[in-house]
């Protein structure tokens, strides 16, 4: 096998020891290497466990940039590269998991919650601008509600912010958000259907 194919061809684990250990000291190229050998793996594994497709390149993202990092600092006595690799990326993904997997649910269905209580069933509406009296009346309805339960609906449906992020920003429980947002769309839906 000549040098040319050789690069594109690292399988075995000595080769993606020594990678590693190159990518961690800053070698482009054999993190190149390193990406095109396992980065497939990566993300079978991280897909599994995710069942998204966009949450699983993420996943590779991050772990691969910890391969960047810290592959200088990776031993090979105490495990192979793959399996180290594999190892962030499951660590990884089952964090992404536990802060978003119940989370994501609650979201969704208040997402949902949202989009009816603007008149937008359908997910095709959702950009079109509201009807004048559809507006009116929201902003009205937004008006008596709690200050703190707009502004927590805002962020998740404006902004797009997960209940944990909400949470941080506002330096306040996830469970007290989870409560503003759920007492806020049931009184927005309540106002708005009258």
């Amino acid at each position: 096998m000549d040098a040319v194919a050789r690069e594109h061809v690292a399988t075995n684990e000595a080769d993606l020891d020594e990678l590693l250990r190159k990518s961690g000291r800053g070698d482009a190229r054999a993190f190149r290497q390193l990406y095109d050998a396992v980065a497939p793996r990566l993300m079978a594994v991280a897909f599994r466990m995710l069942n998204d497709r966009q949450q699983a390149e993420d996943v590779v993202q991050e772990t691969l940039i910890a391969a960047w990092r810290s592959g200088a600092e990776y031993d090979s006595r105490r495990s192979q590269a793959a399996t180290w690799l594999i190892s962030i990326t499951r660590y990884r993904a089952l964090d992404l998991i536990r802060k978003h997997g119940r989370q994501r649910d609650i979201l969704h269905d208040g997402q949902q919650d949202i989009r009816r209580v603007l008149g937008h069933d359908d997910p095709e509406q959702e950009g079109e601008p509201l009807a004048p009296e559809v507006s009116d009346r929201l902003q009205t309805c937004f008006g008596e509600i709690s200050r703190d339960q707009a502004g927590c609906i805002q962020l998740a449906y404006t902004e797009g912010l997960t209940l944990q992020e909400i949470a941080l920003r506002l330096e306040r429980p996830i469970g007290t958000i989870k409560s503003w947002i759920r007492r806020g769309l049931q009184k927005l839906r309540e106002c708005v259907e009258l």
